[in-house]
């Protein structure tokens, strides 16, 4: 099973640190989010130290997370807030350059601006992607989020299974998963070789801000720290076969705040809680 530090856990930290976190909790795999991948290369470091940097670590570099304008006639929304807006301002050539210089396996892609799209323009357009990706030797996944337009694990099964590409599946999120509202009857039904990744994350039932998309960002817990039925979650999709590359993905100010050694060791306890 692969152990992937997602890059939420270890967002306000640099690339040495991440590492130094990724080898405390045991991971073998790492994501990036692409707007941390350009700013240290803006820095001035060139690609081949950052590749070395991961390799002599011992990590992977599983996938760029997230990309947004794969979608149809993508457009960013006038007056879409800044400080959002350098998170996802990444054409389709800007995360295959980066998959390529981070030697990364993967491409997670979201529909991240909640704008309508007509169902089989989405599968088109995601398929299509696919097979540019595939022609640079990348995996892709498609993650499903209640502040999407694509909004549970119908839409994002939907998504996948009318795609149908070899190298495309889902990338399941336990917080998305719960906040949609669960259904472990379709989840029983999905193929478990079609669920790429595994991203786990807890939380109170009642949000803690006043928005979903805040509650998001700042107030996940620590798959088992929380209300949501983790472990029931975790039995289905280890039934499945779903269960093969998995890693906490703790969007939180609490874990912000935890050295790199603290988050590696507590992020890689709660993945071993599983396991």
């Amino acid at each position: 099973m692969r152990r992937v530090l997602w890059a939420a856990n270890v967002r306000t930290k640099s690339l040495a640190d991440r590492l130094i976190a990724a080898q405390a909790g045991d991971f073998t795999h790492m994501s990036v989010f692409p707007i941390d991948w350009r700013s240290w290369r803006m820095s001035g470091i060139p690609a081949a130290d950052l590749r070395a940097m991961i390799r002599d670590a011992g990590i992977r570099l599983l996938a760029v997370d997230p990309f947004v304008q794969w979608t149809p006639g993508f457009a960013m929304p006038a007056g879409y807030p800044e400080d959002y807006r350098g998170f996802i301002d990444f054409s389709e050539s800007d995360i295959l350059r980066i998959a390529e210089e981070a030697n990364a396996e993967a491409v997670n892609c979201v529909e991240g601006l909640n704008q309508p799209q007509e169902k089989t323009a989405l599968i088109d357009a995601f398929g299509a992607f696919a097979d540019r990706a595939r022609s640079n030797g990348l995996r892709v996944t498609f993650e499903f989020m209640p502040i999407s337009s694509v909004a549970n694990l119908r839409g994002g099964w939907e998504i996948v299974a009318g795609a149908d590409r070899a190298n495309a599946g889902l990338c399941f999120d336990t917080w998305h998963y719960f906040r949609s509202g669960a259904d472990e009857a379709l989840l029983r039904t999905i193929p478990g070789d079609k669920i790429f990744e595994v991203q786990l994350a807890d939380a109170l039932l009642a949000l803690q801000a006043s928005t979903l998309s805040e509650d998001l960002l700042r107030f996940r817990r620590l798959p088992g720290d929380g209300e949501f039925d983790i472990a029931g979650v975790v039995d289905t999709l280890k039934s499945i076969g779903g269960w093969r590359s998995v890693g906490p993905e703790v969007f939180a100010d609490a874990m912000d705040q935890r050295d790199a050694m603290d988050a590696g060791r507590v992020c890689g306890d709660s993945l071993s809680r599983y396991a």
